[in-house]
C-alpha cells in the first residue's frame, strides 16, 4: 500500500519557520533565576553563587549581598568593525 505524503501549505510552513527561528534565538540568551525574563541590552544582571544570575527586578527578594554586578551588552558586542583614528602625536 503507497504511503500519501504530507505536503505543507504555505502558512504552515511560514509557521514551521518561525518557531524554529524563534527557538534559536532563545537558546543562546540568558534569562533570570527568579522570573525567567530575558534582561534588556543596558540592564545590571545580579549574580548570586557560581550559577544564579537575577535581573533587577528580583534582586530586592534576595536577602544577600551579590557577588557581582555585570551589565548586559548587545551580542554583536566585539564583533563589529572599528574605525581606528591615529592620535596625533
Amino acid at each position: 500500500m503507497a504511503r500519501t505524503l504530507r505536503t505543507l501549505s504555505e502558512p504552515d510552513l511560514e509557521i514551521a519557520l518561525l518557531r524554529k527561528s524563534v527557538g534559536s534565538l532563545t537558546a543562546g540568551r540568558h534569562t533570570c533565576a527568579d522570573c525567567g525574563r530575558t534582561p534588556l541590552v543596558g540592564e545590571r544582571m545580579y549574580r548570586f553563587g557560581s550559577a544564579s544570575t537575577v535581573c533587577a527586578l528580583c534582586t530586592p527578594l534576595r536577602r544577600a549581598e551579590p557577588d557581582a554586578v555585570e551589565l548586559v551588552r548587545h551580542f554583536e558586542r566585539g564583533h563589529t568593525v572599528r574605525r581606528i583614528v591615529p592620535h596625533a602625536a
